[in-house]
């Protein structure tokens, strides 16, 4: 029994793991999300799904739209009738200096744009003649930590009576830190009683700026009773607003497009300019790659190598003839026949008899009577040690015609 004790104690630690741990019938609850997305089809805490259905219930007759392009582009935002709505709610609102003035133009014609985001950007700010900052937003874009309570509220002034609004999730806002009061109005006020709504009129439409989009969130305004801080925000908005635009597009601009480029950006806008500016980048690309190739010299011609022997033997035989050392010039012109006949015909006969004679025709070919000649001839300088200079011209006639010959 004592050697199954192990195995026991073994299984039933596996037992009481699988218990505490893999237990079927037990679900895990599902983590809820931190993710500040702030998008109209998001039921997460920190999505504007409840703003978007909750705007229907203000202005039941209004159509409800979404645009995708800039006001430079979207036809439903150029239409040139009154009694429209422009709702953007994300974290920053990056608007050009060319797109503010078309914003500029919908207002002016009778039409409401509601703003809320964390950075109101440059050309805001120069627009409300103001200057806004942003708080503790380092969690950004995930409600993980931070401050764990946010407090908005709503001056008596423009609304009916002072309201106040909460809730435990995380703050995230932003706030003025300095407005024009003769041509801005504050309307609300965020943590420490700072400015953070604010109202602008413009020819017969009116401009909202709200740097707390937080306030719009599924988690606040189910928060409690705080959907009538979204009432109340919205009860500011004209009631004979017939069509409802939801932004799309500035929500997703992740930079403020108020900067040096953004004259290039509006021209690229313009499709014939950027089909011949992405044409010109791609010849050039091509032009560099095609040039990128190592480029191969031409190779100069080499001449072949000159056989400079015969011109040695012609200048030393042109030499010895000039000092009329004629013995010398017809010894080393012998020396240089008898070591031809050893190198190419192998003949190392050392006596100048007849048999080297018929050795040397028969193996070079040459007739025997040119042999014969040069034979005698080696054997007269050897033997008296003179020659003539009519003797040594016959001599090198006969070791030429023996080179022709064979």
């Amino acid at each position: 029994m004592k050697k199954y004790a192990p195995y026991l104690l073994l299984l039933l630690l596996v037992g009481a793991v699988f218990f505490l741990f893999v237990r079927p019938g037990k679900k895990t609850a599902k983590p809820v999300s931190t993710f500040v997305s702030l998008k109209k089809e998001d039921k997460n805490p920190y999505g504007t799904y409840v703003a978007h259905q909750g705007i229907k219930r203000f202005f039941p007759e209004a159509r409800l739209l979404s645009n995708t392009k800039n006001f430079l582009q979207d036809t439903l935002l150029n239409q040139g009738t009154p009694g429209q709505l422009f709702i953007s709610i994300g974290p920053q609102f990056g608007i050009s200096t060319y797109e503010l003035d078309a914003l500029i133009s919908f207002i002016e014609e009778g039409n409401t744009a509601f703003i809320s985001c964390f950075r109101a950007g440059e050309a805001l700010e120069n627009l409300i003649d103001g200057r806004a900052s942003v708080g503790p937003i380092r969690s950004y874009p995930f409600a993980d930590y931070g401050p764990d309570t946010m407090q908005v509220e709503l001056d008596a002034g423009p609304f009916p009576k002072n309201y106040t609004a909460s809730y435990p999730g995380v703050a995230l806002e932003g706030y003025f830190v300095r407005t024009d009061k003769s041509t801005t109005r504050i309307l609300g006020r965020g943590h420490e009683g700072r400015a953070n709504f604010i109202q602008l009129k413009k020819g017969k439409g009116r401009l909202f700026l709200h740097l707390s989009p937080l306030s719009f969130s599924n988690y606040f305004l189910l928060y409690q009773n705080n959907i009538e801080y979204f009432s109340q925000v919205f009860s500011m908005i004209p009631r004979n607003t017939h069509t409802i635009i939801w932004d799309e597009y500035y929500r997703k601009r992740s930079y403020d497009s108020d900067n040096k480029n953004s004259w290039f950006a509006s021209i690229m806008q313009q499709q014939a300019f950027r089909s011949g500016i992405l044409l010109a980048l791609a010849l050039l690309l091509i032009f560099a790659l095609l040039e990128m190739r190592r480029r191969q010299r031409i190779i100069p011609r080499v001449e072949p190598l000159k056989n400079d022997t015969l011109d040695f033997v012609k200048t030393m035989g042109l030499l010895y003839y000039e000092k009329k050392d004629n013995v010398n010039l017809a010894q080393k012109m012998s020396a240089y026949f008898l070591e031809h006949l050893r190198n190419k015909y192998h003949i190392f006969s050392k006596e100048l008899d007849e048999a080297f004679i018929r050795e040397v025709s028969d193996k070079s070919g040459a007739d025997t009577s040119l042999v014969t000649a040069i034979v005698y001839q080696i054997k007269q300088v050897g033997n008296e040690g003179v020659i003539s200079d009519t003797d040594l011209i016959q001599l090198q006639t006969n070791i030429e015609k023996f080179y022709k010959s064979v």
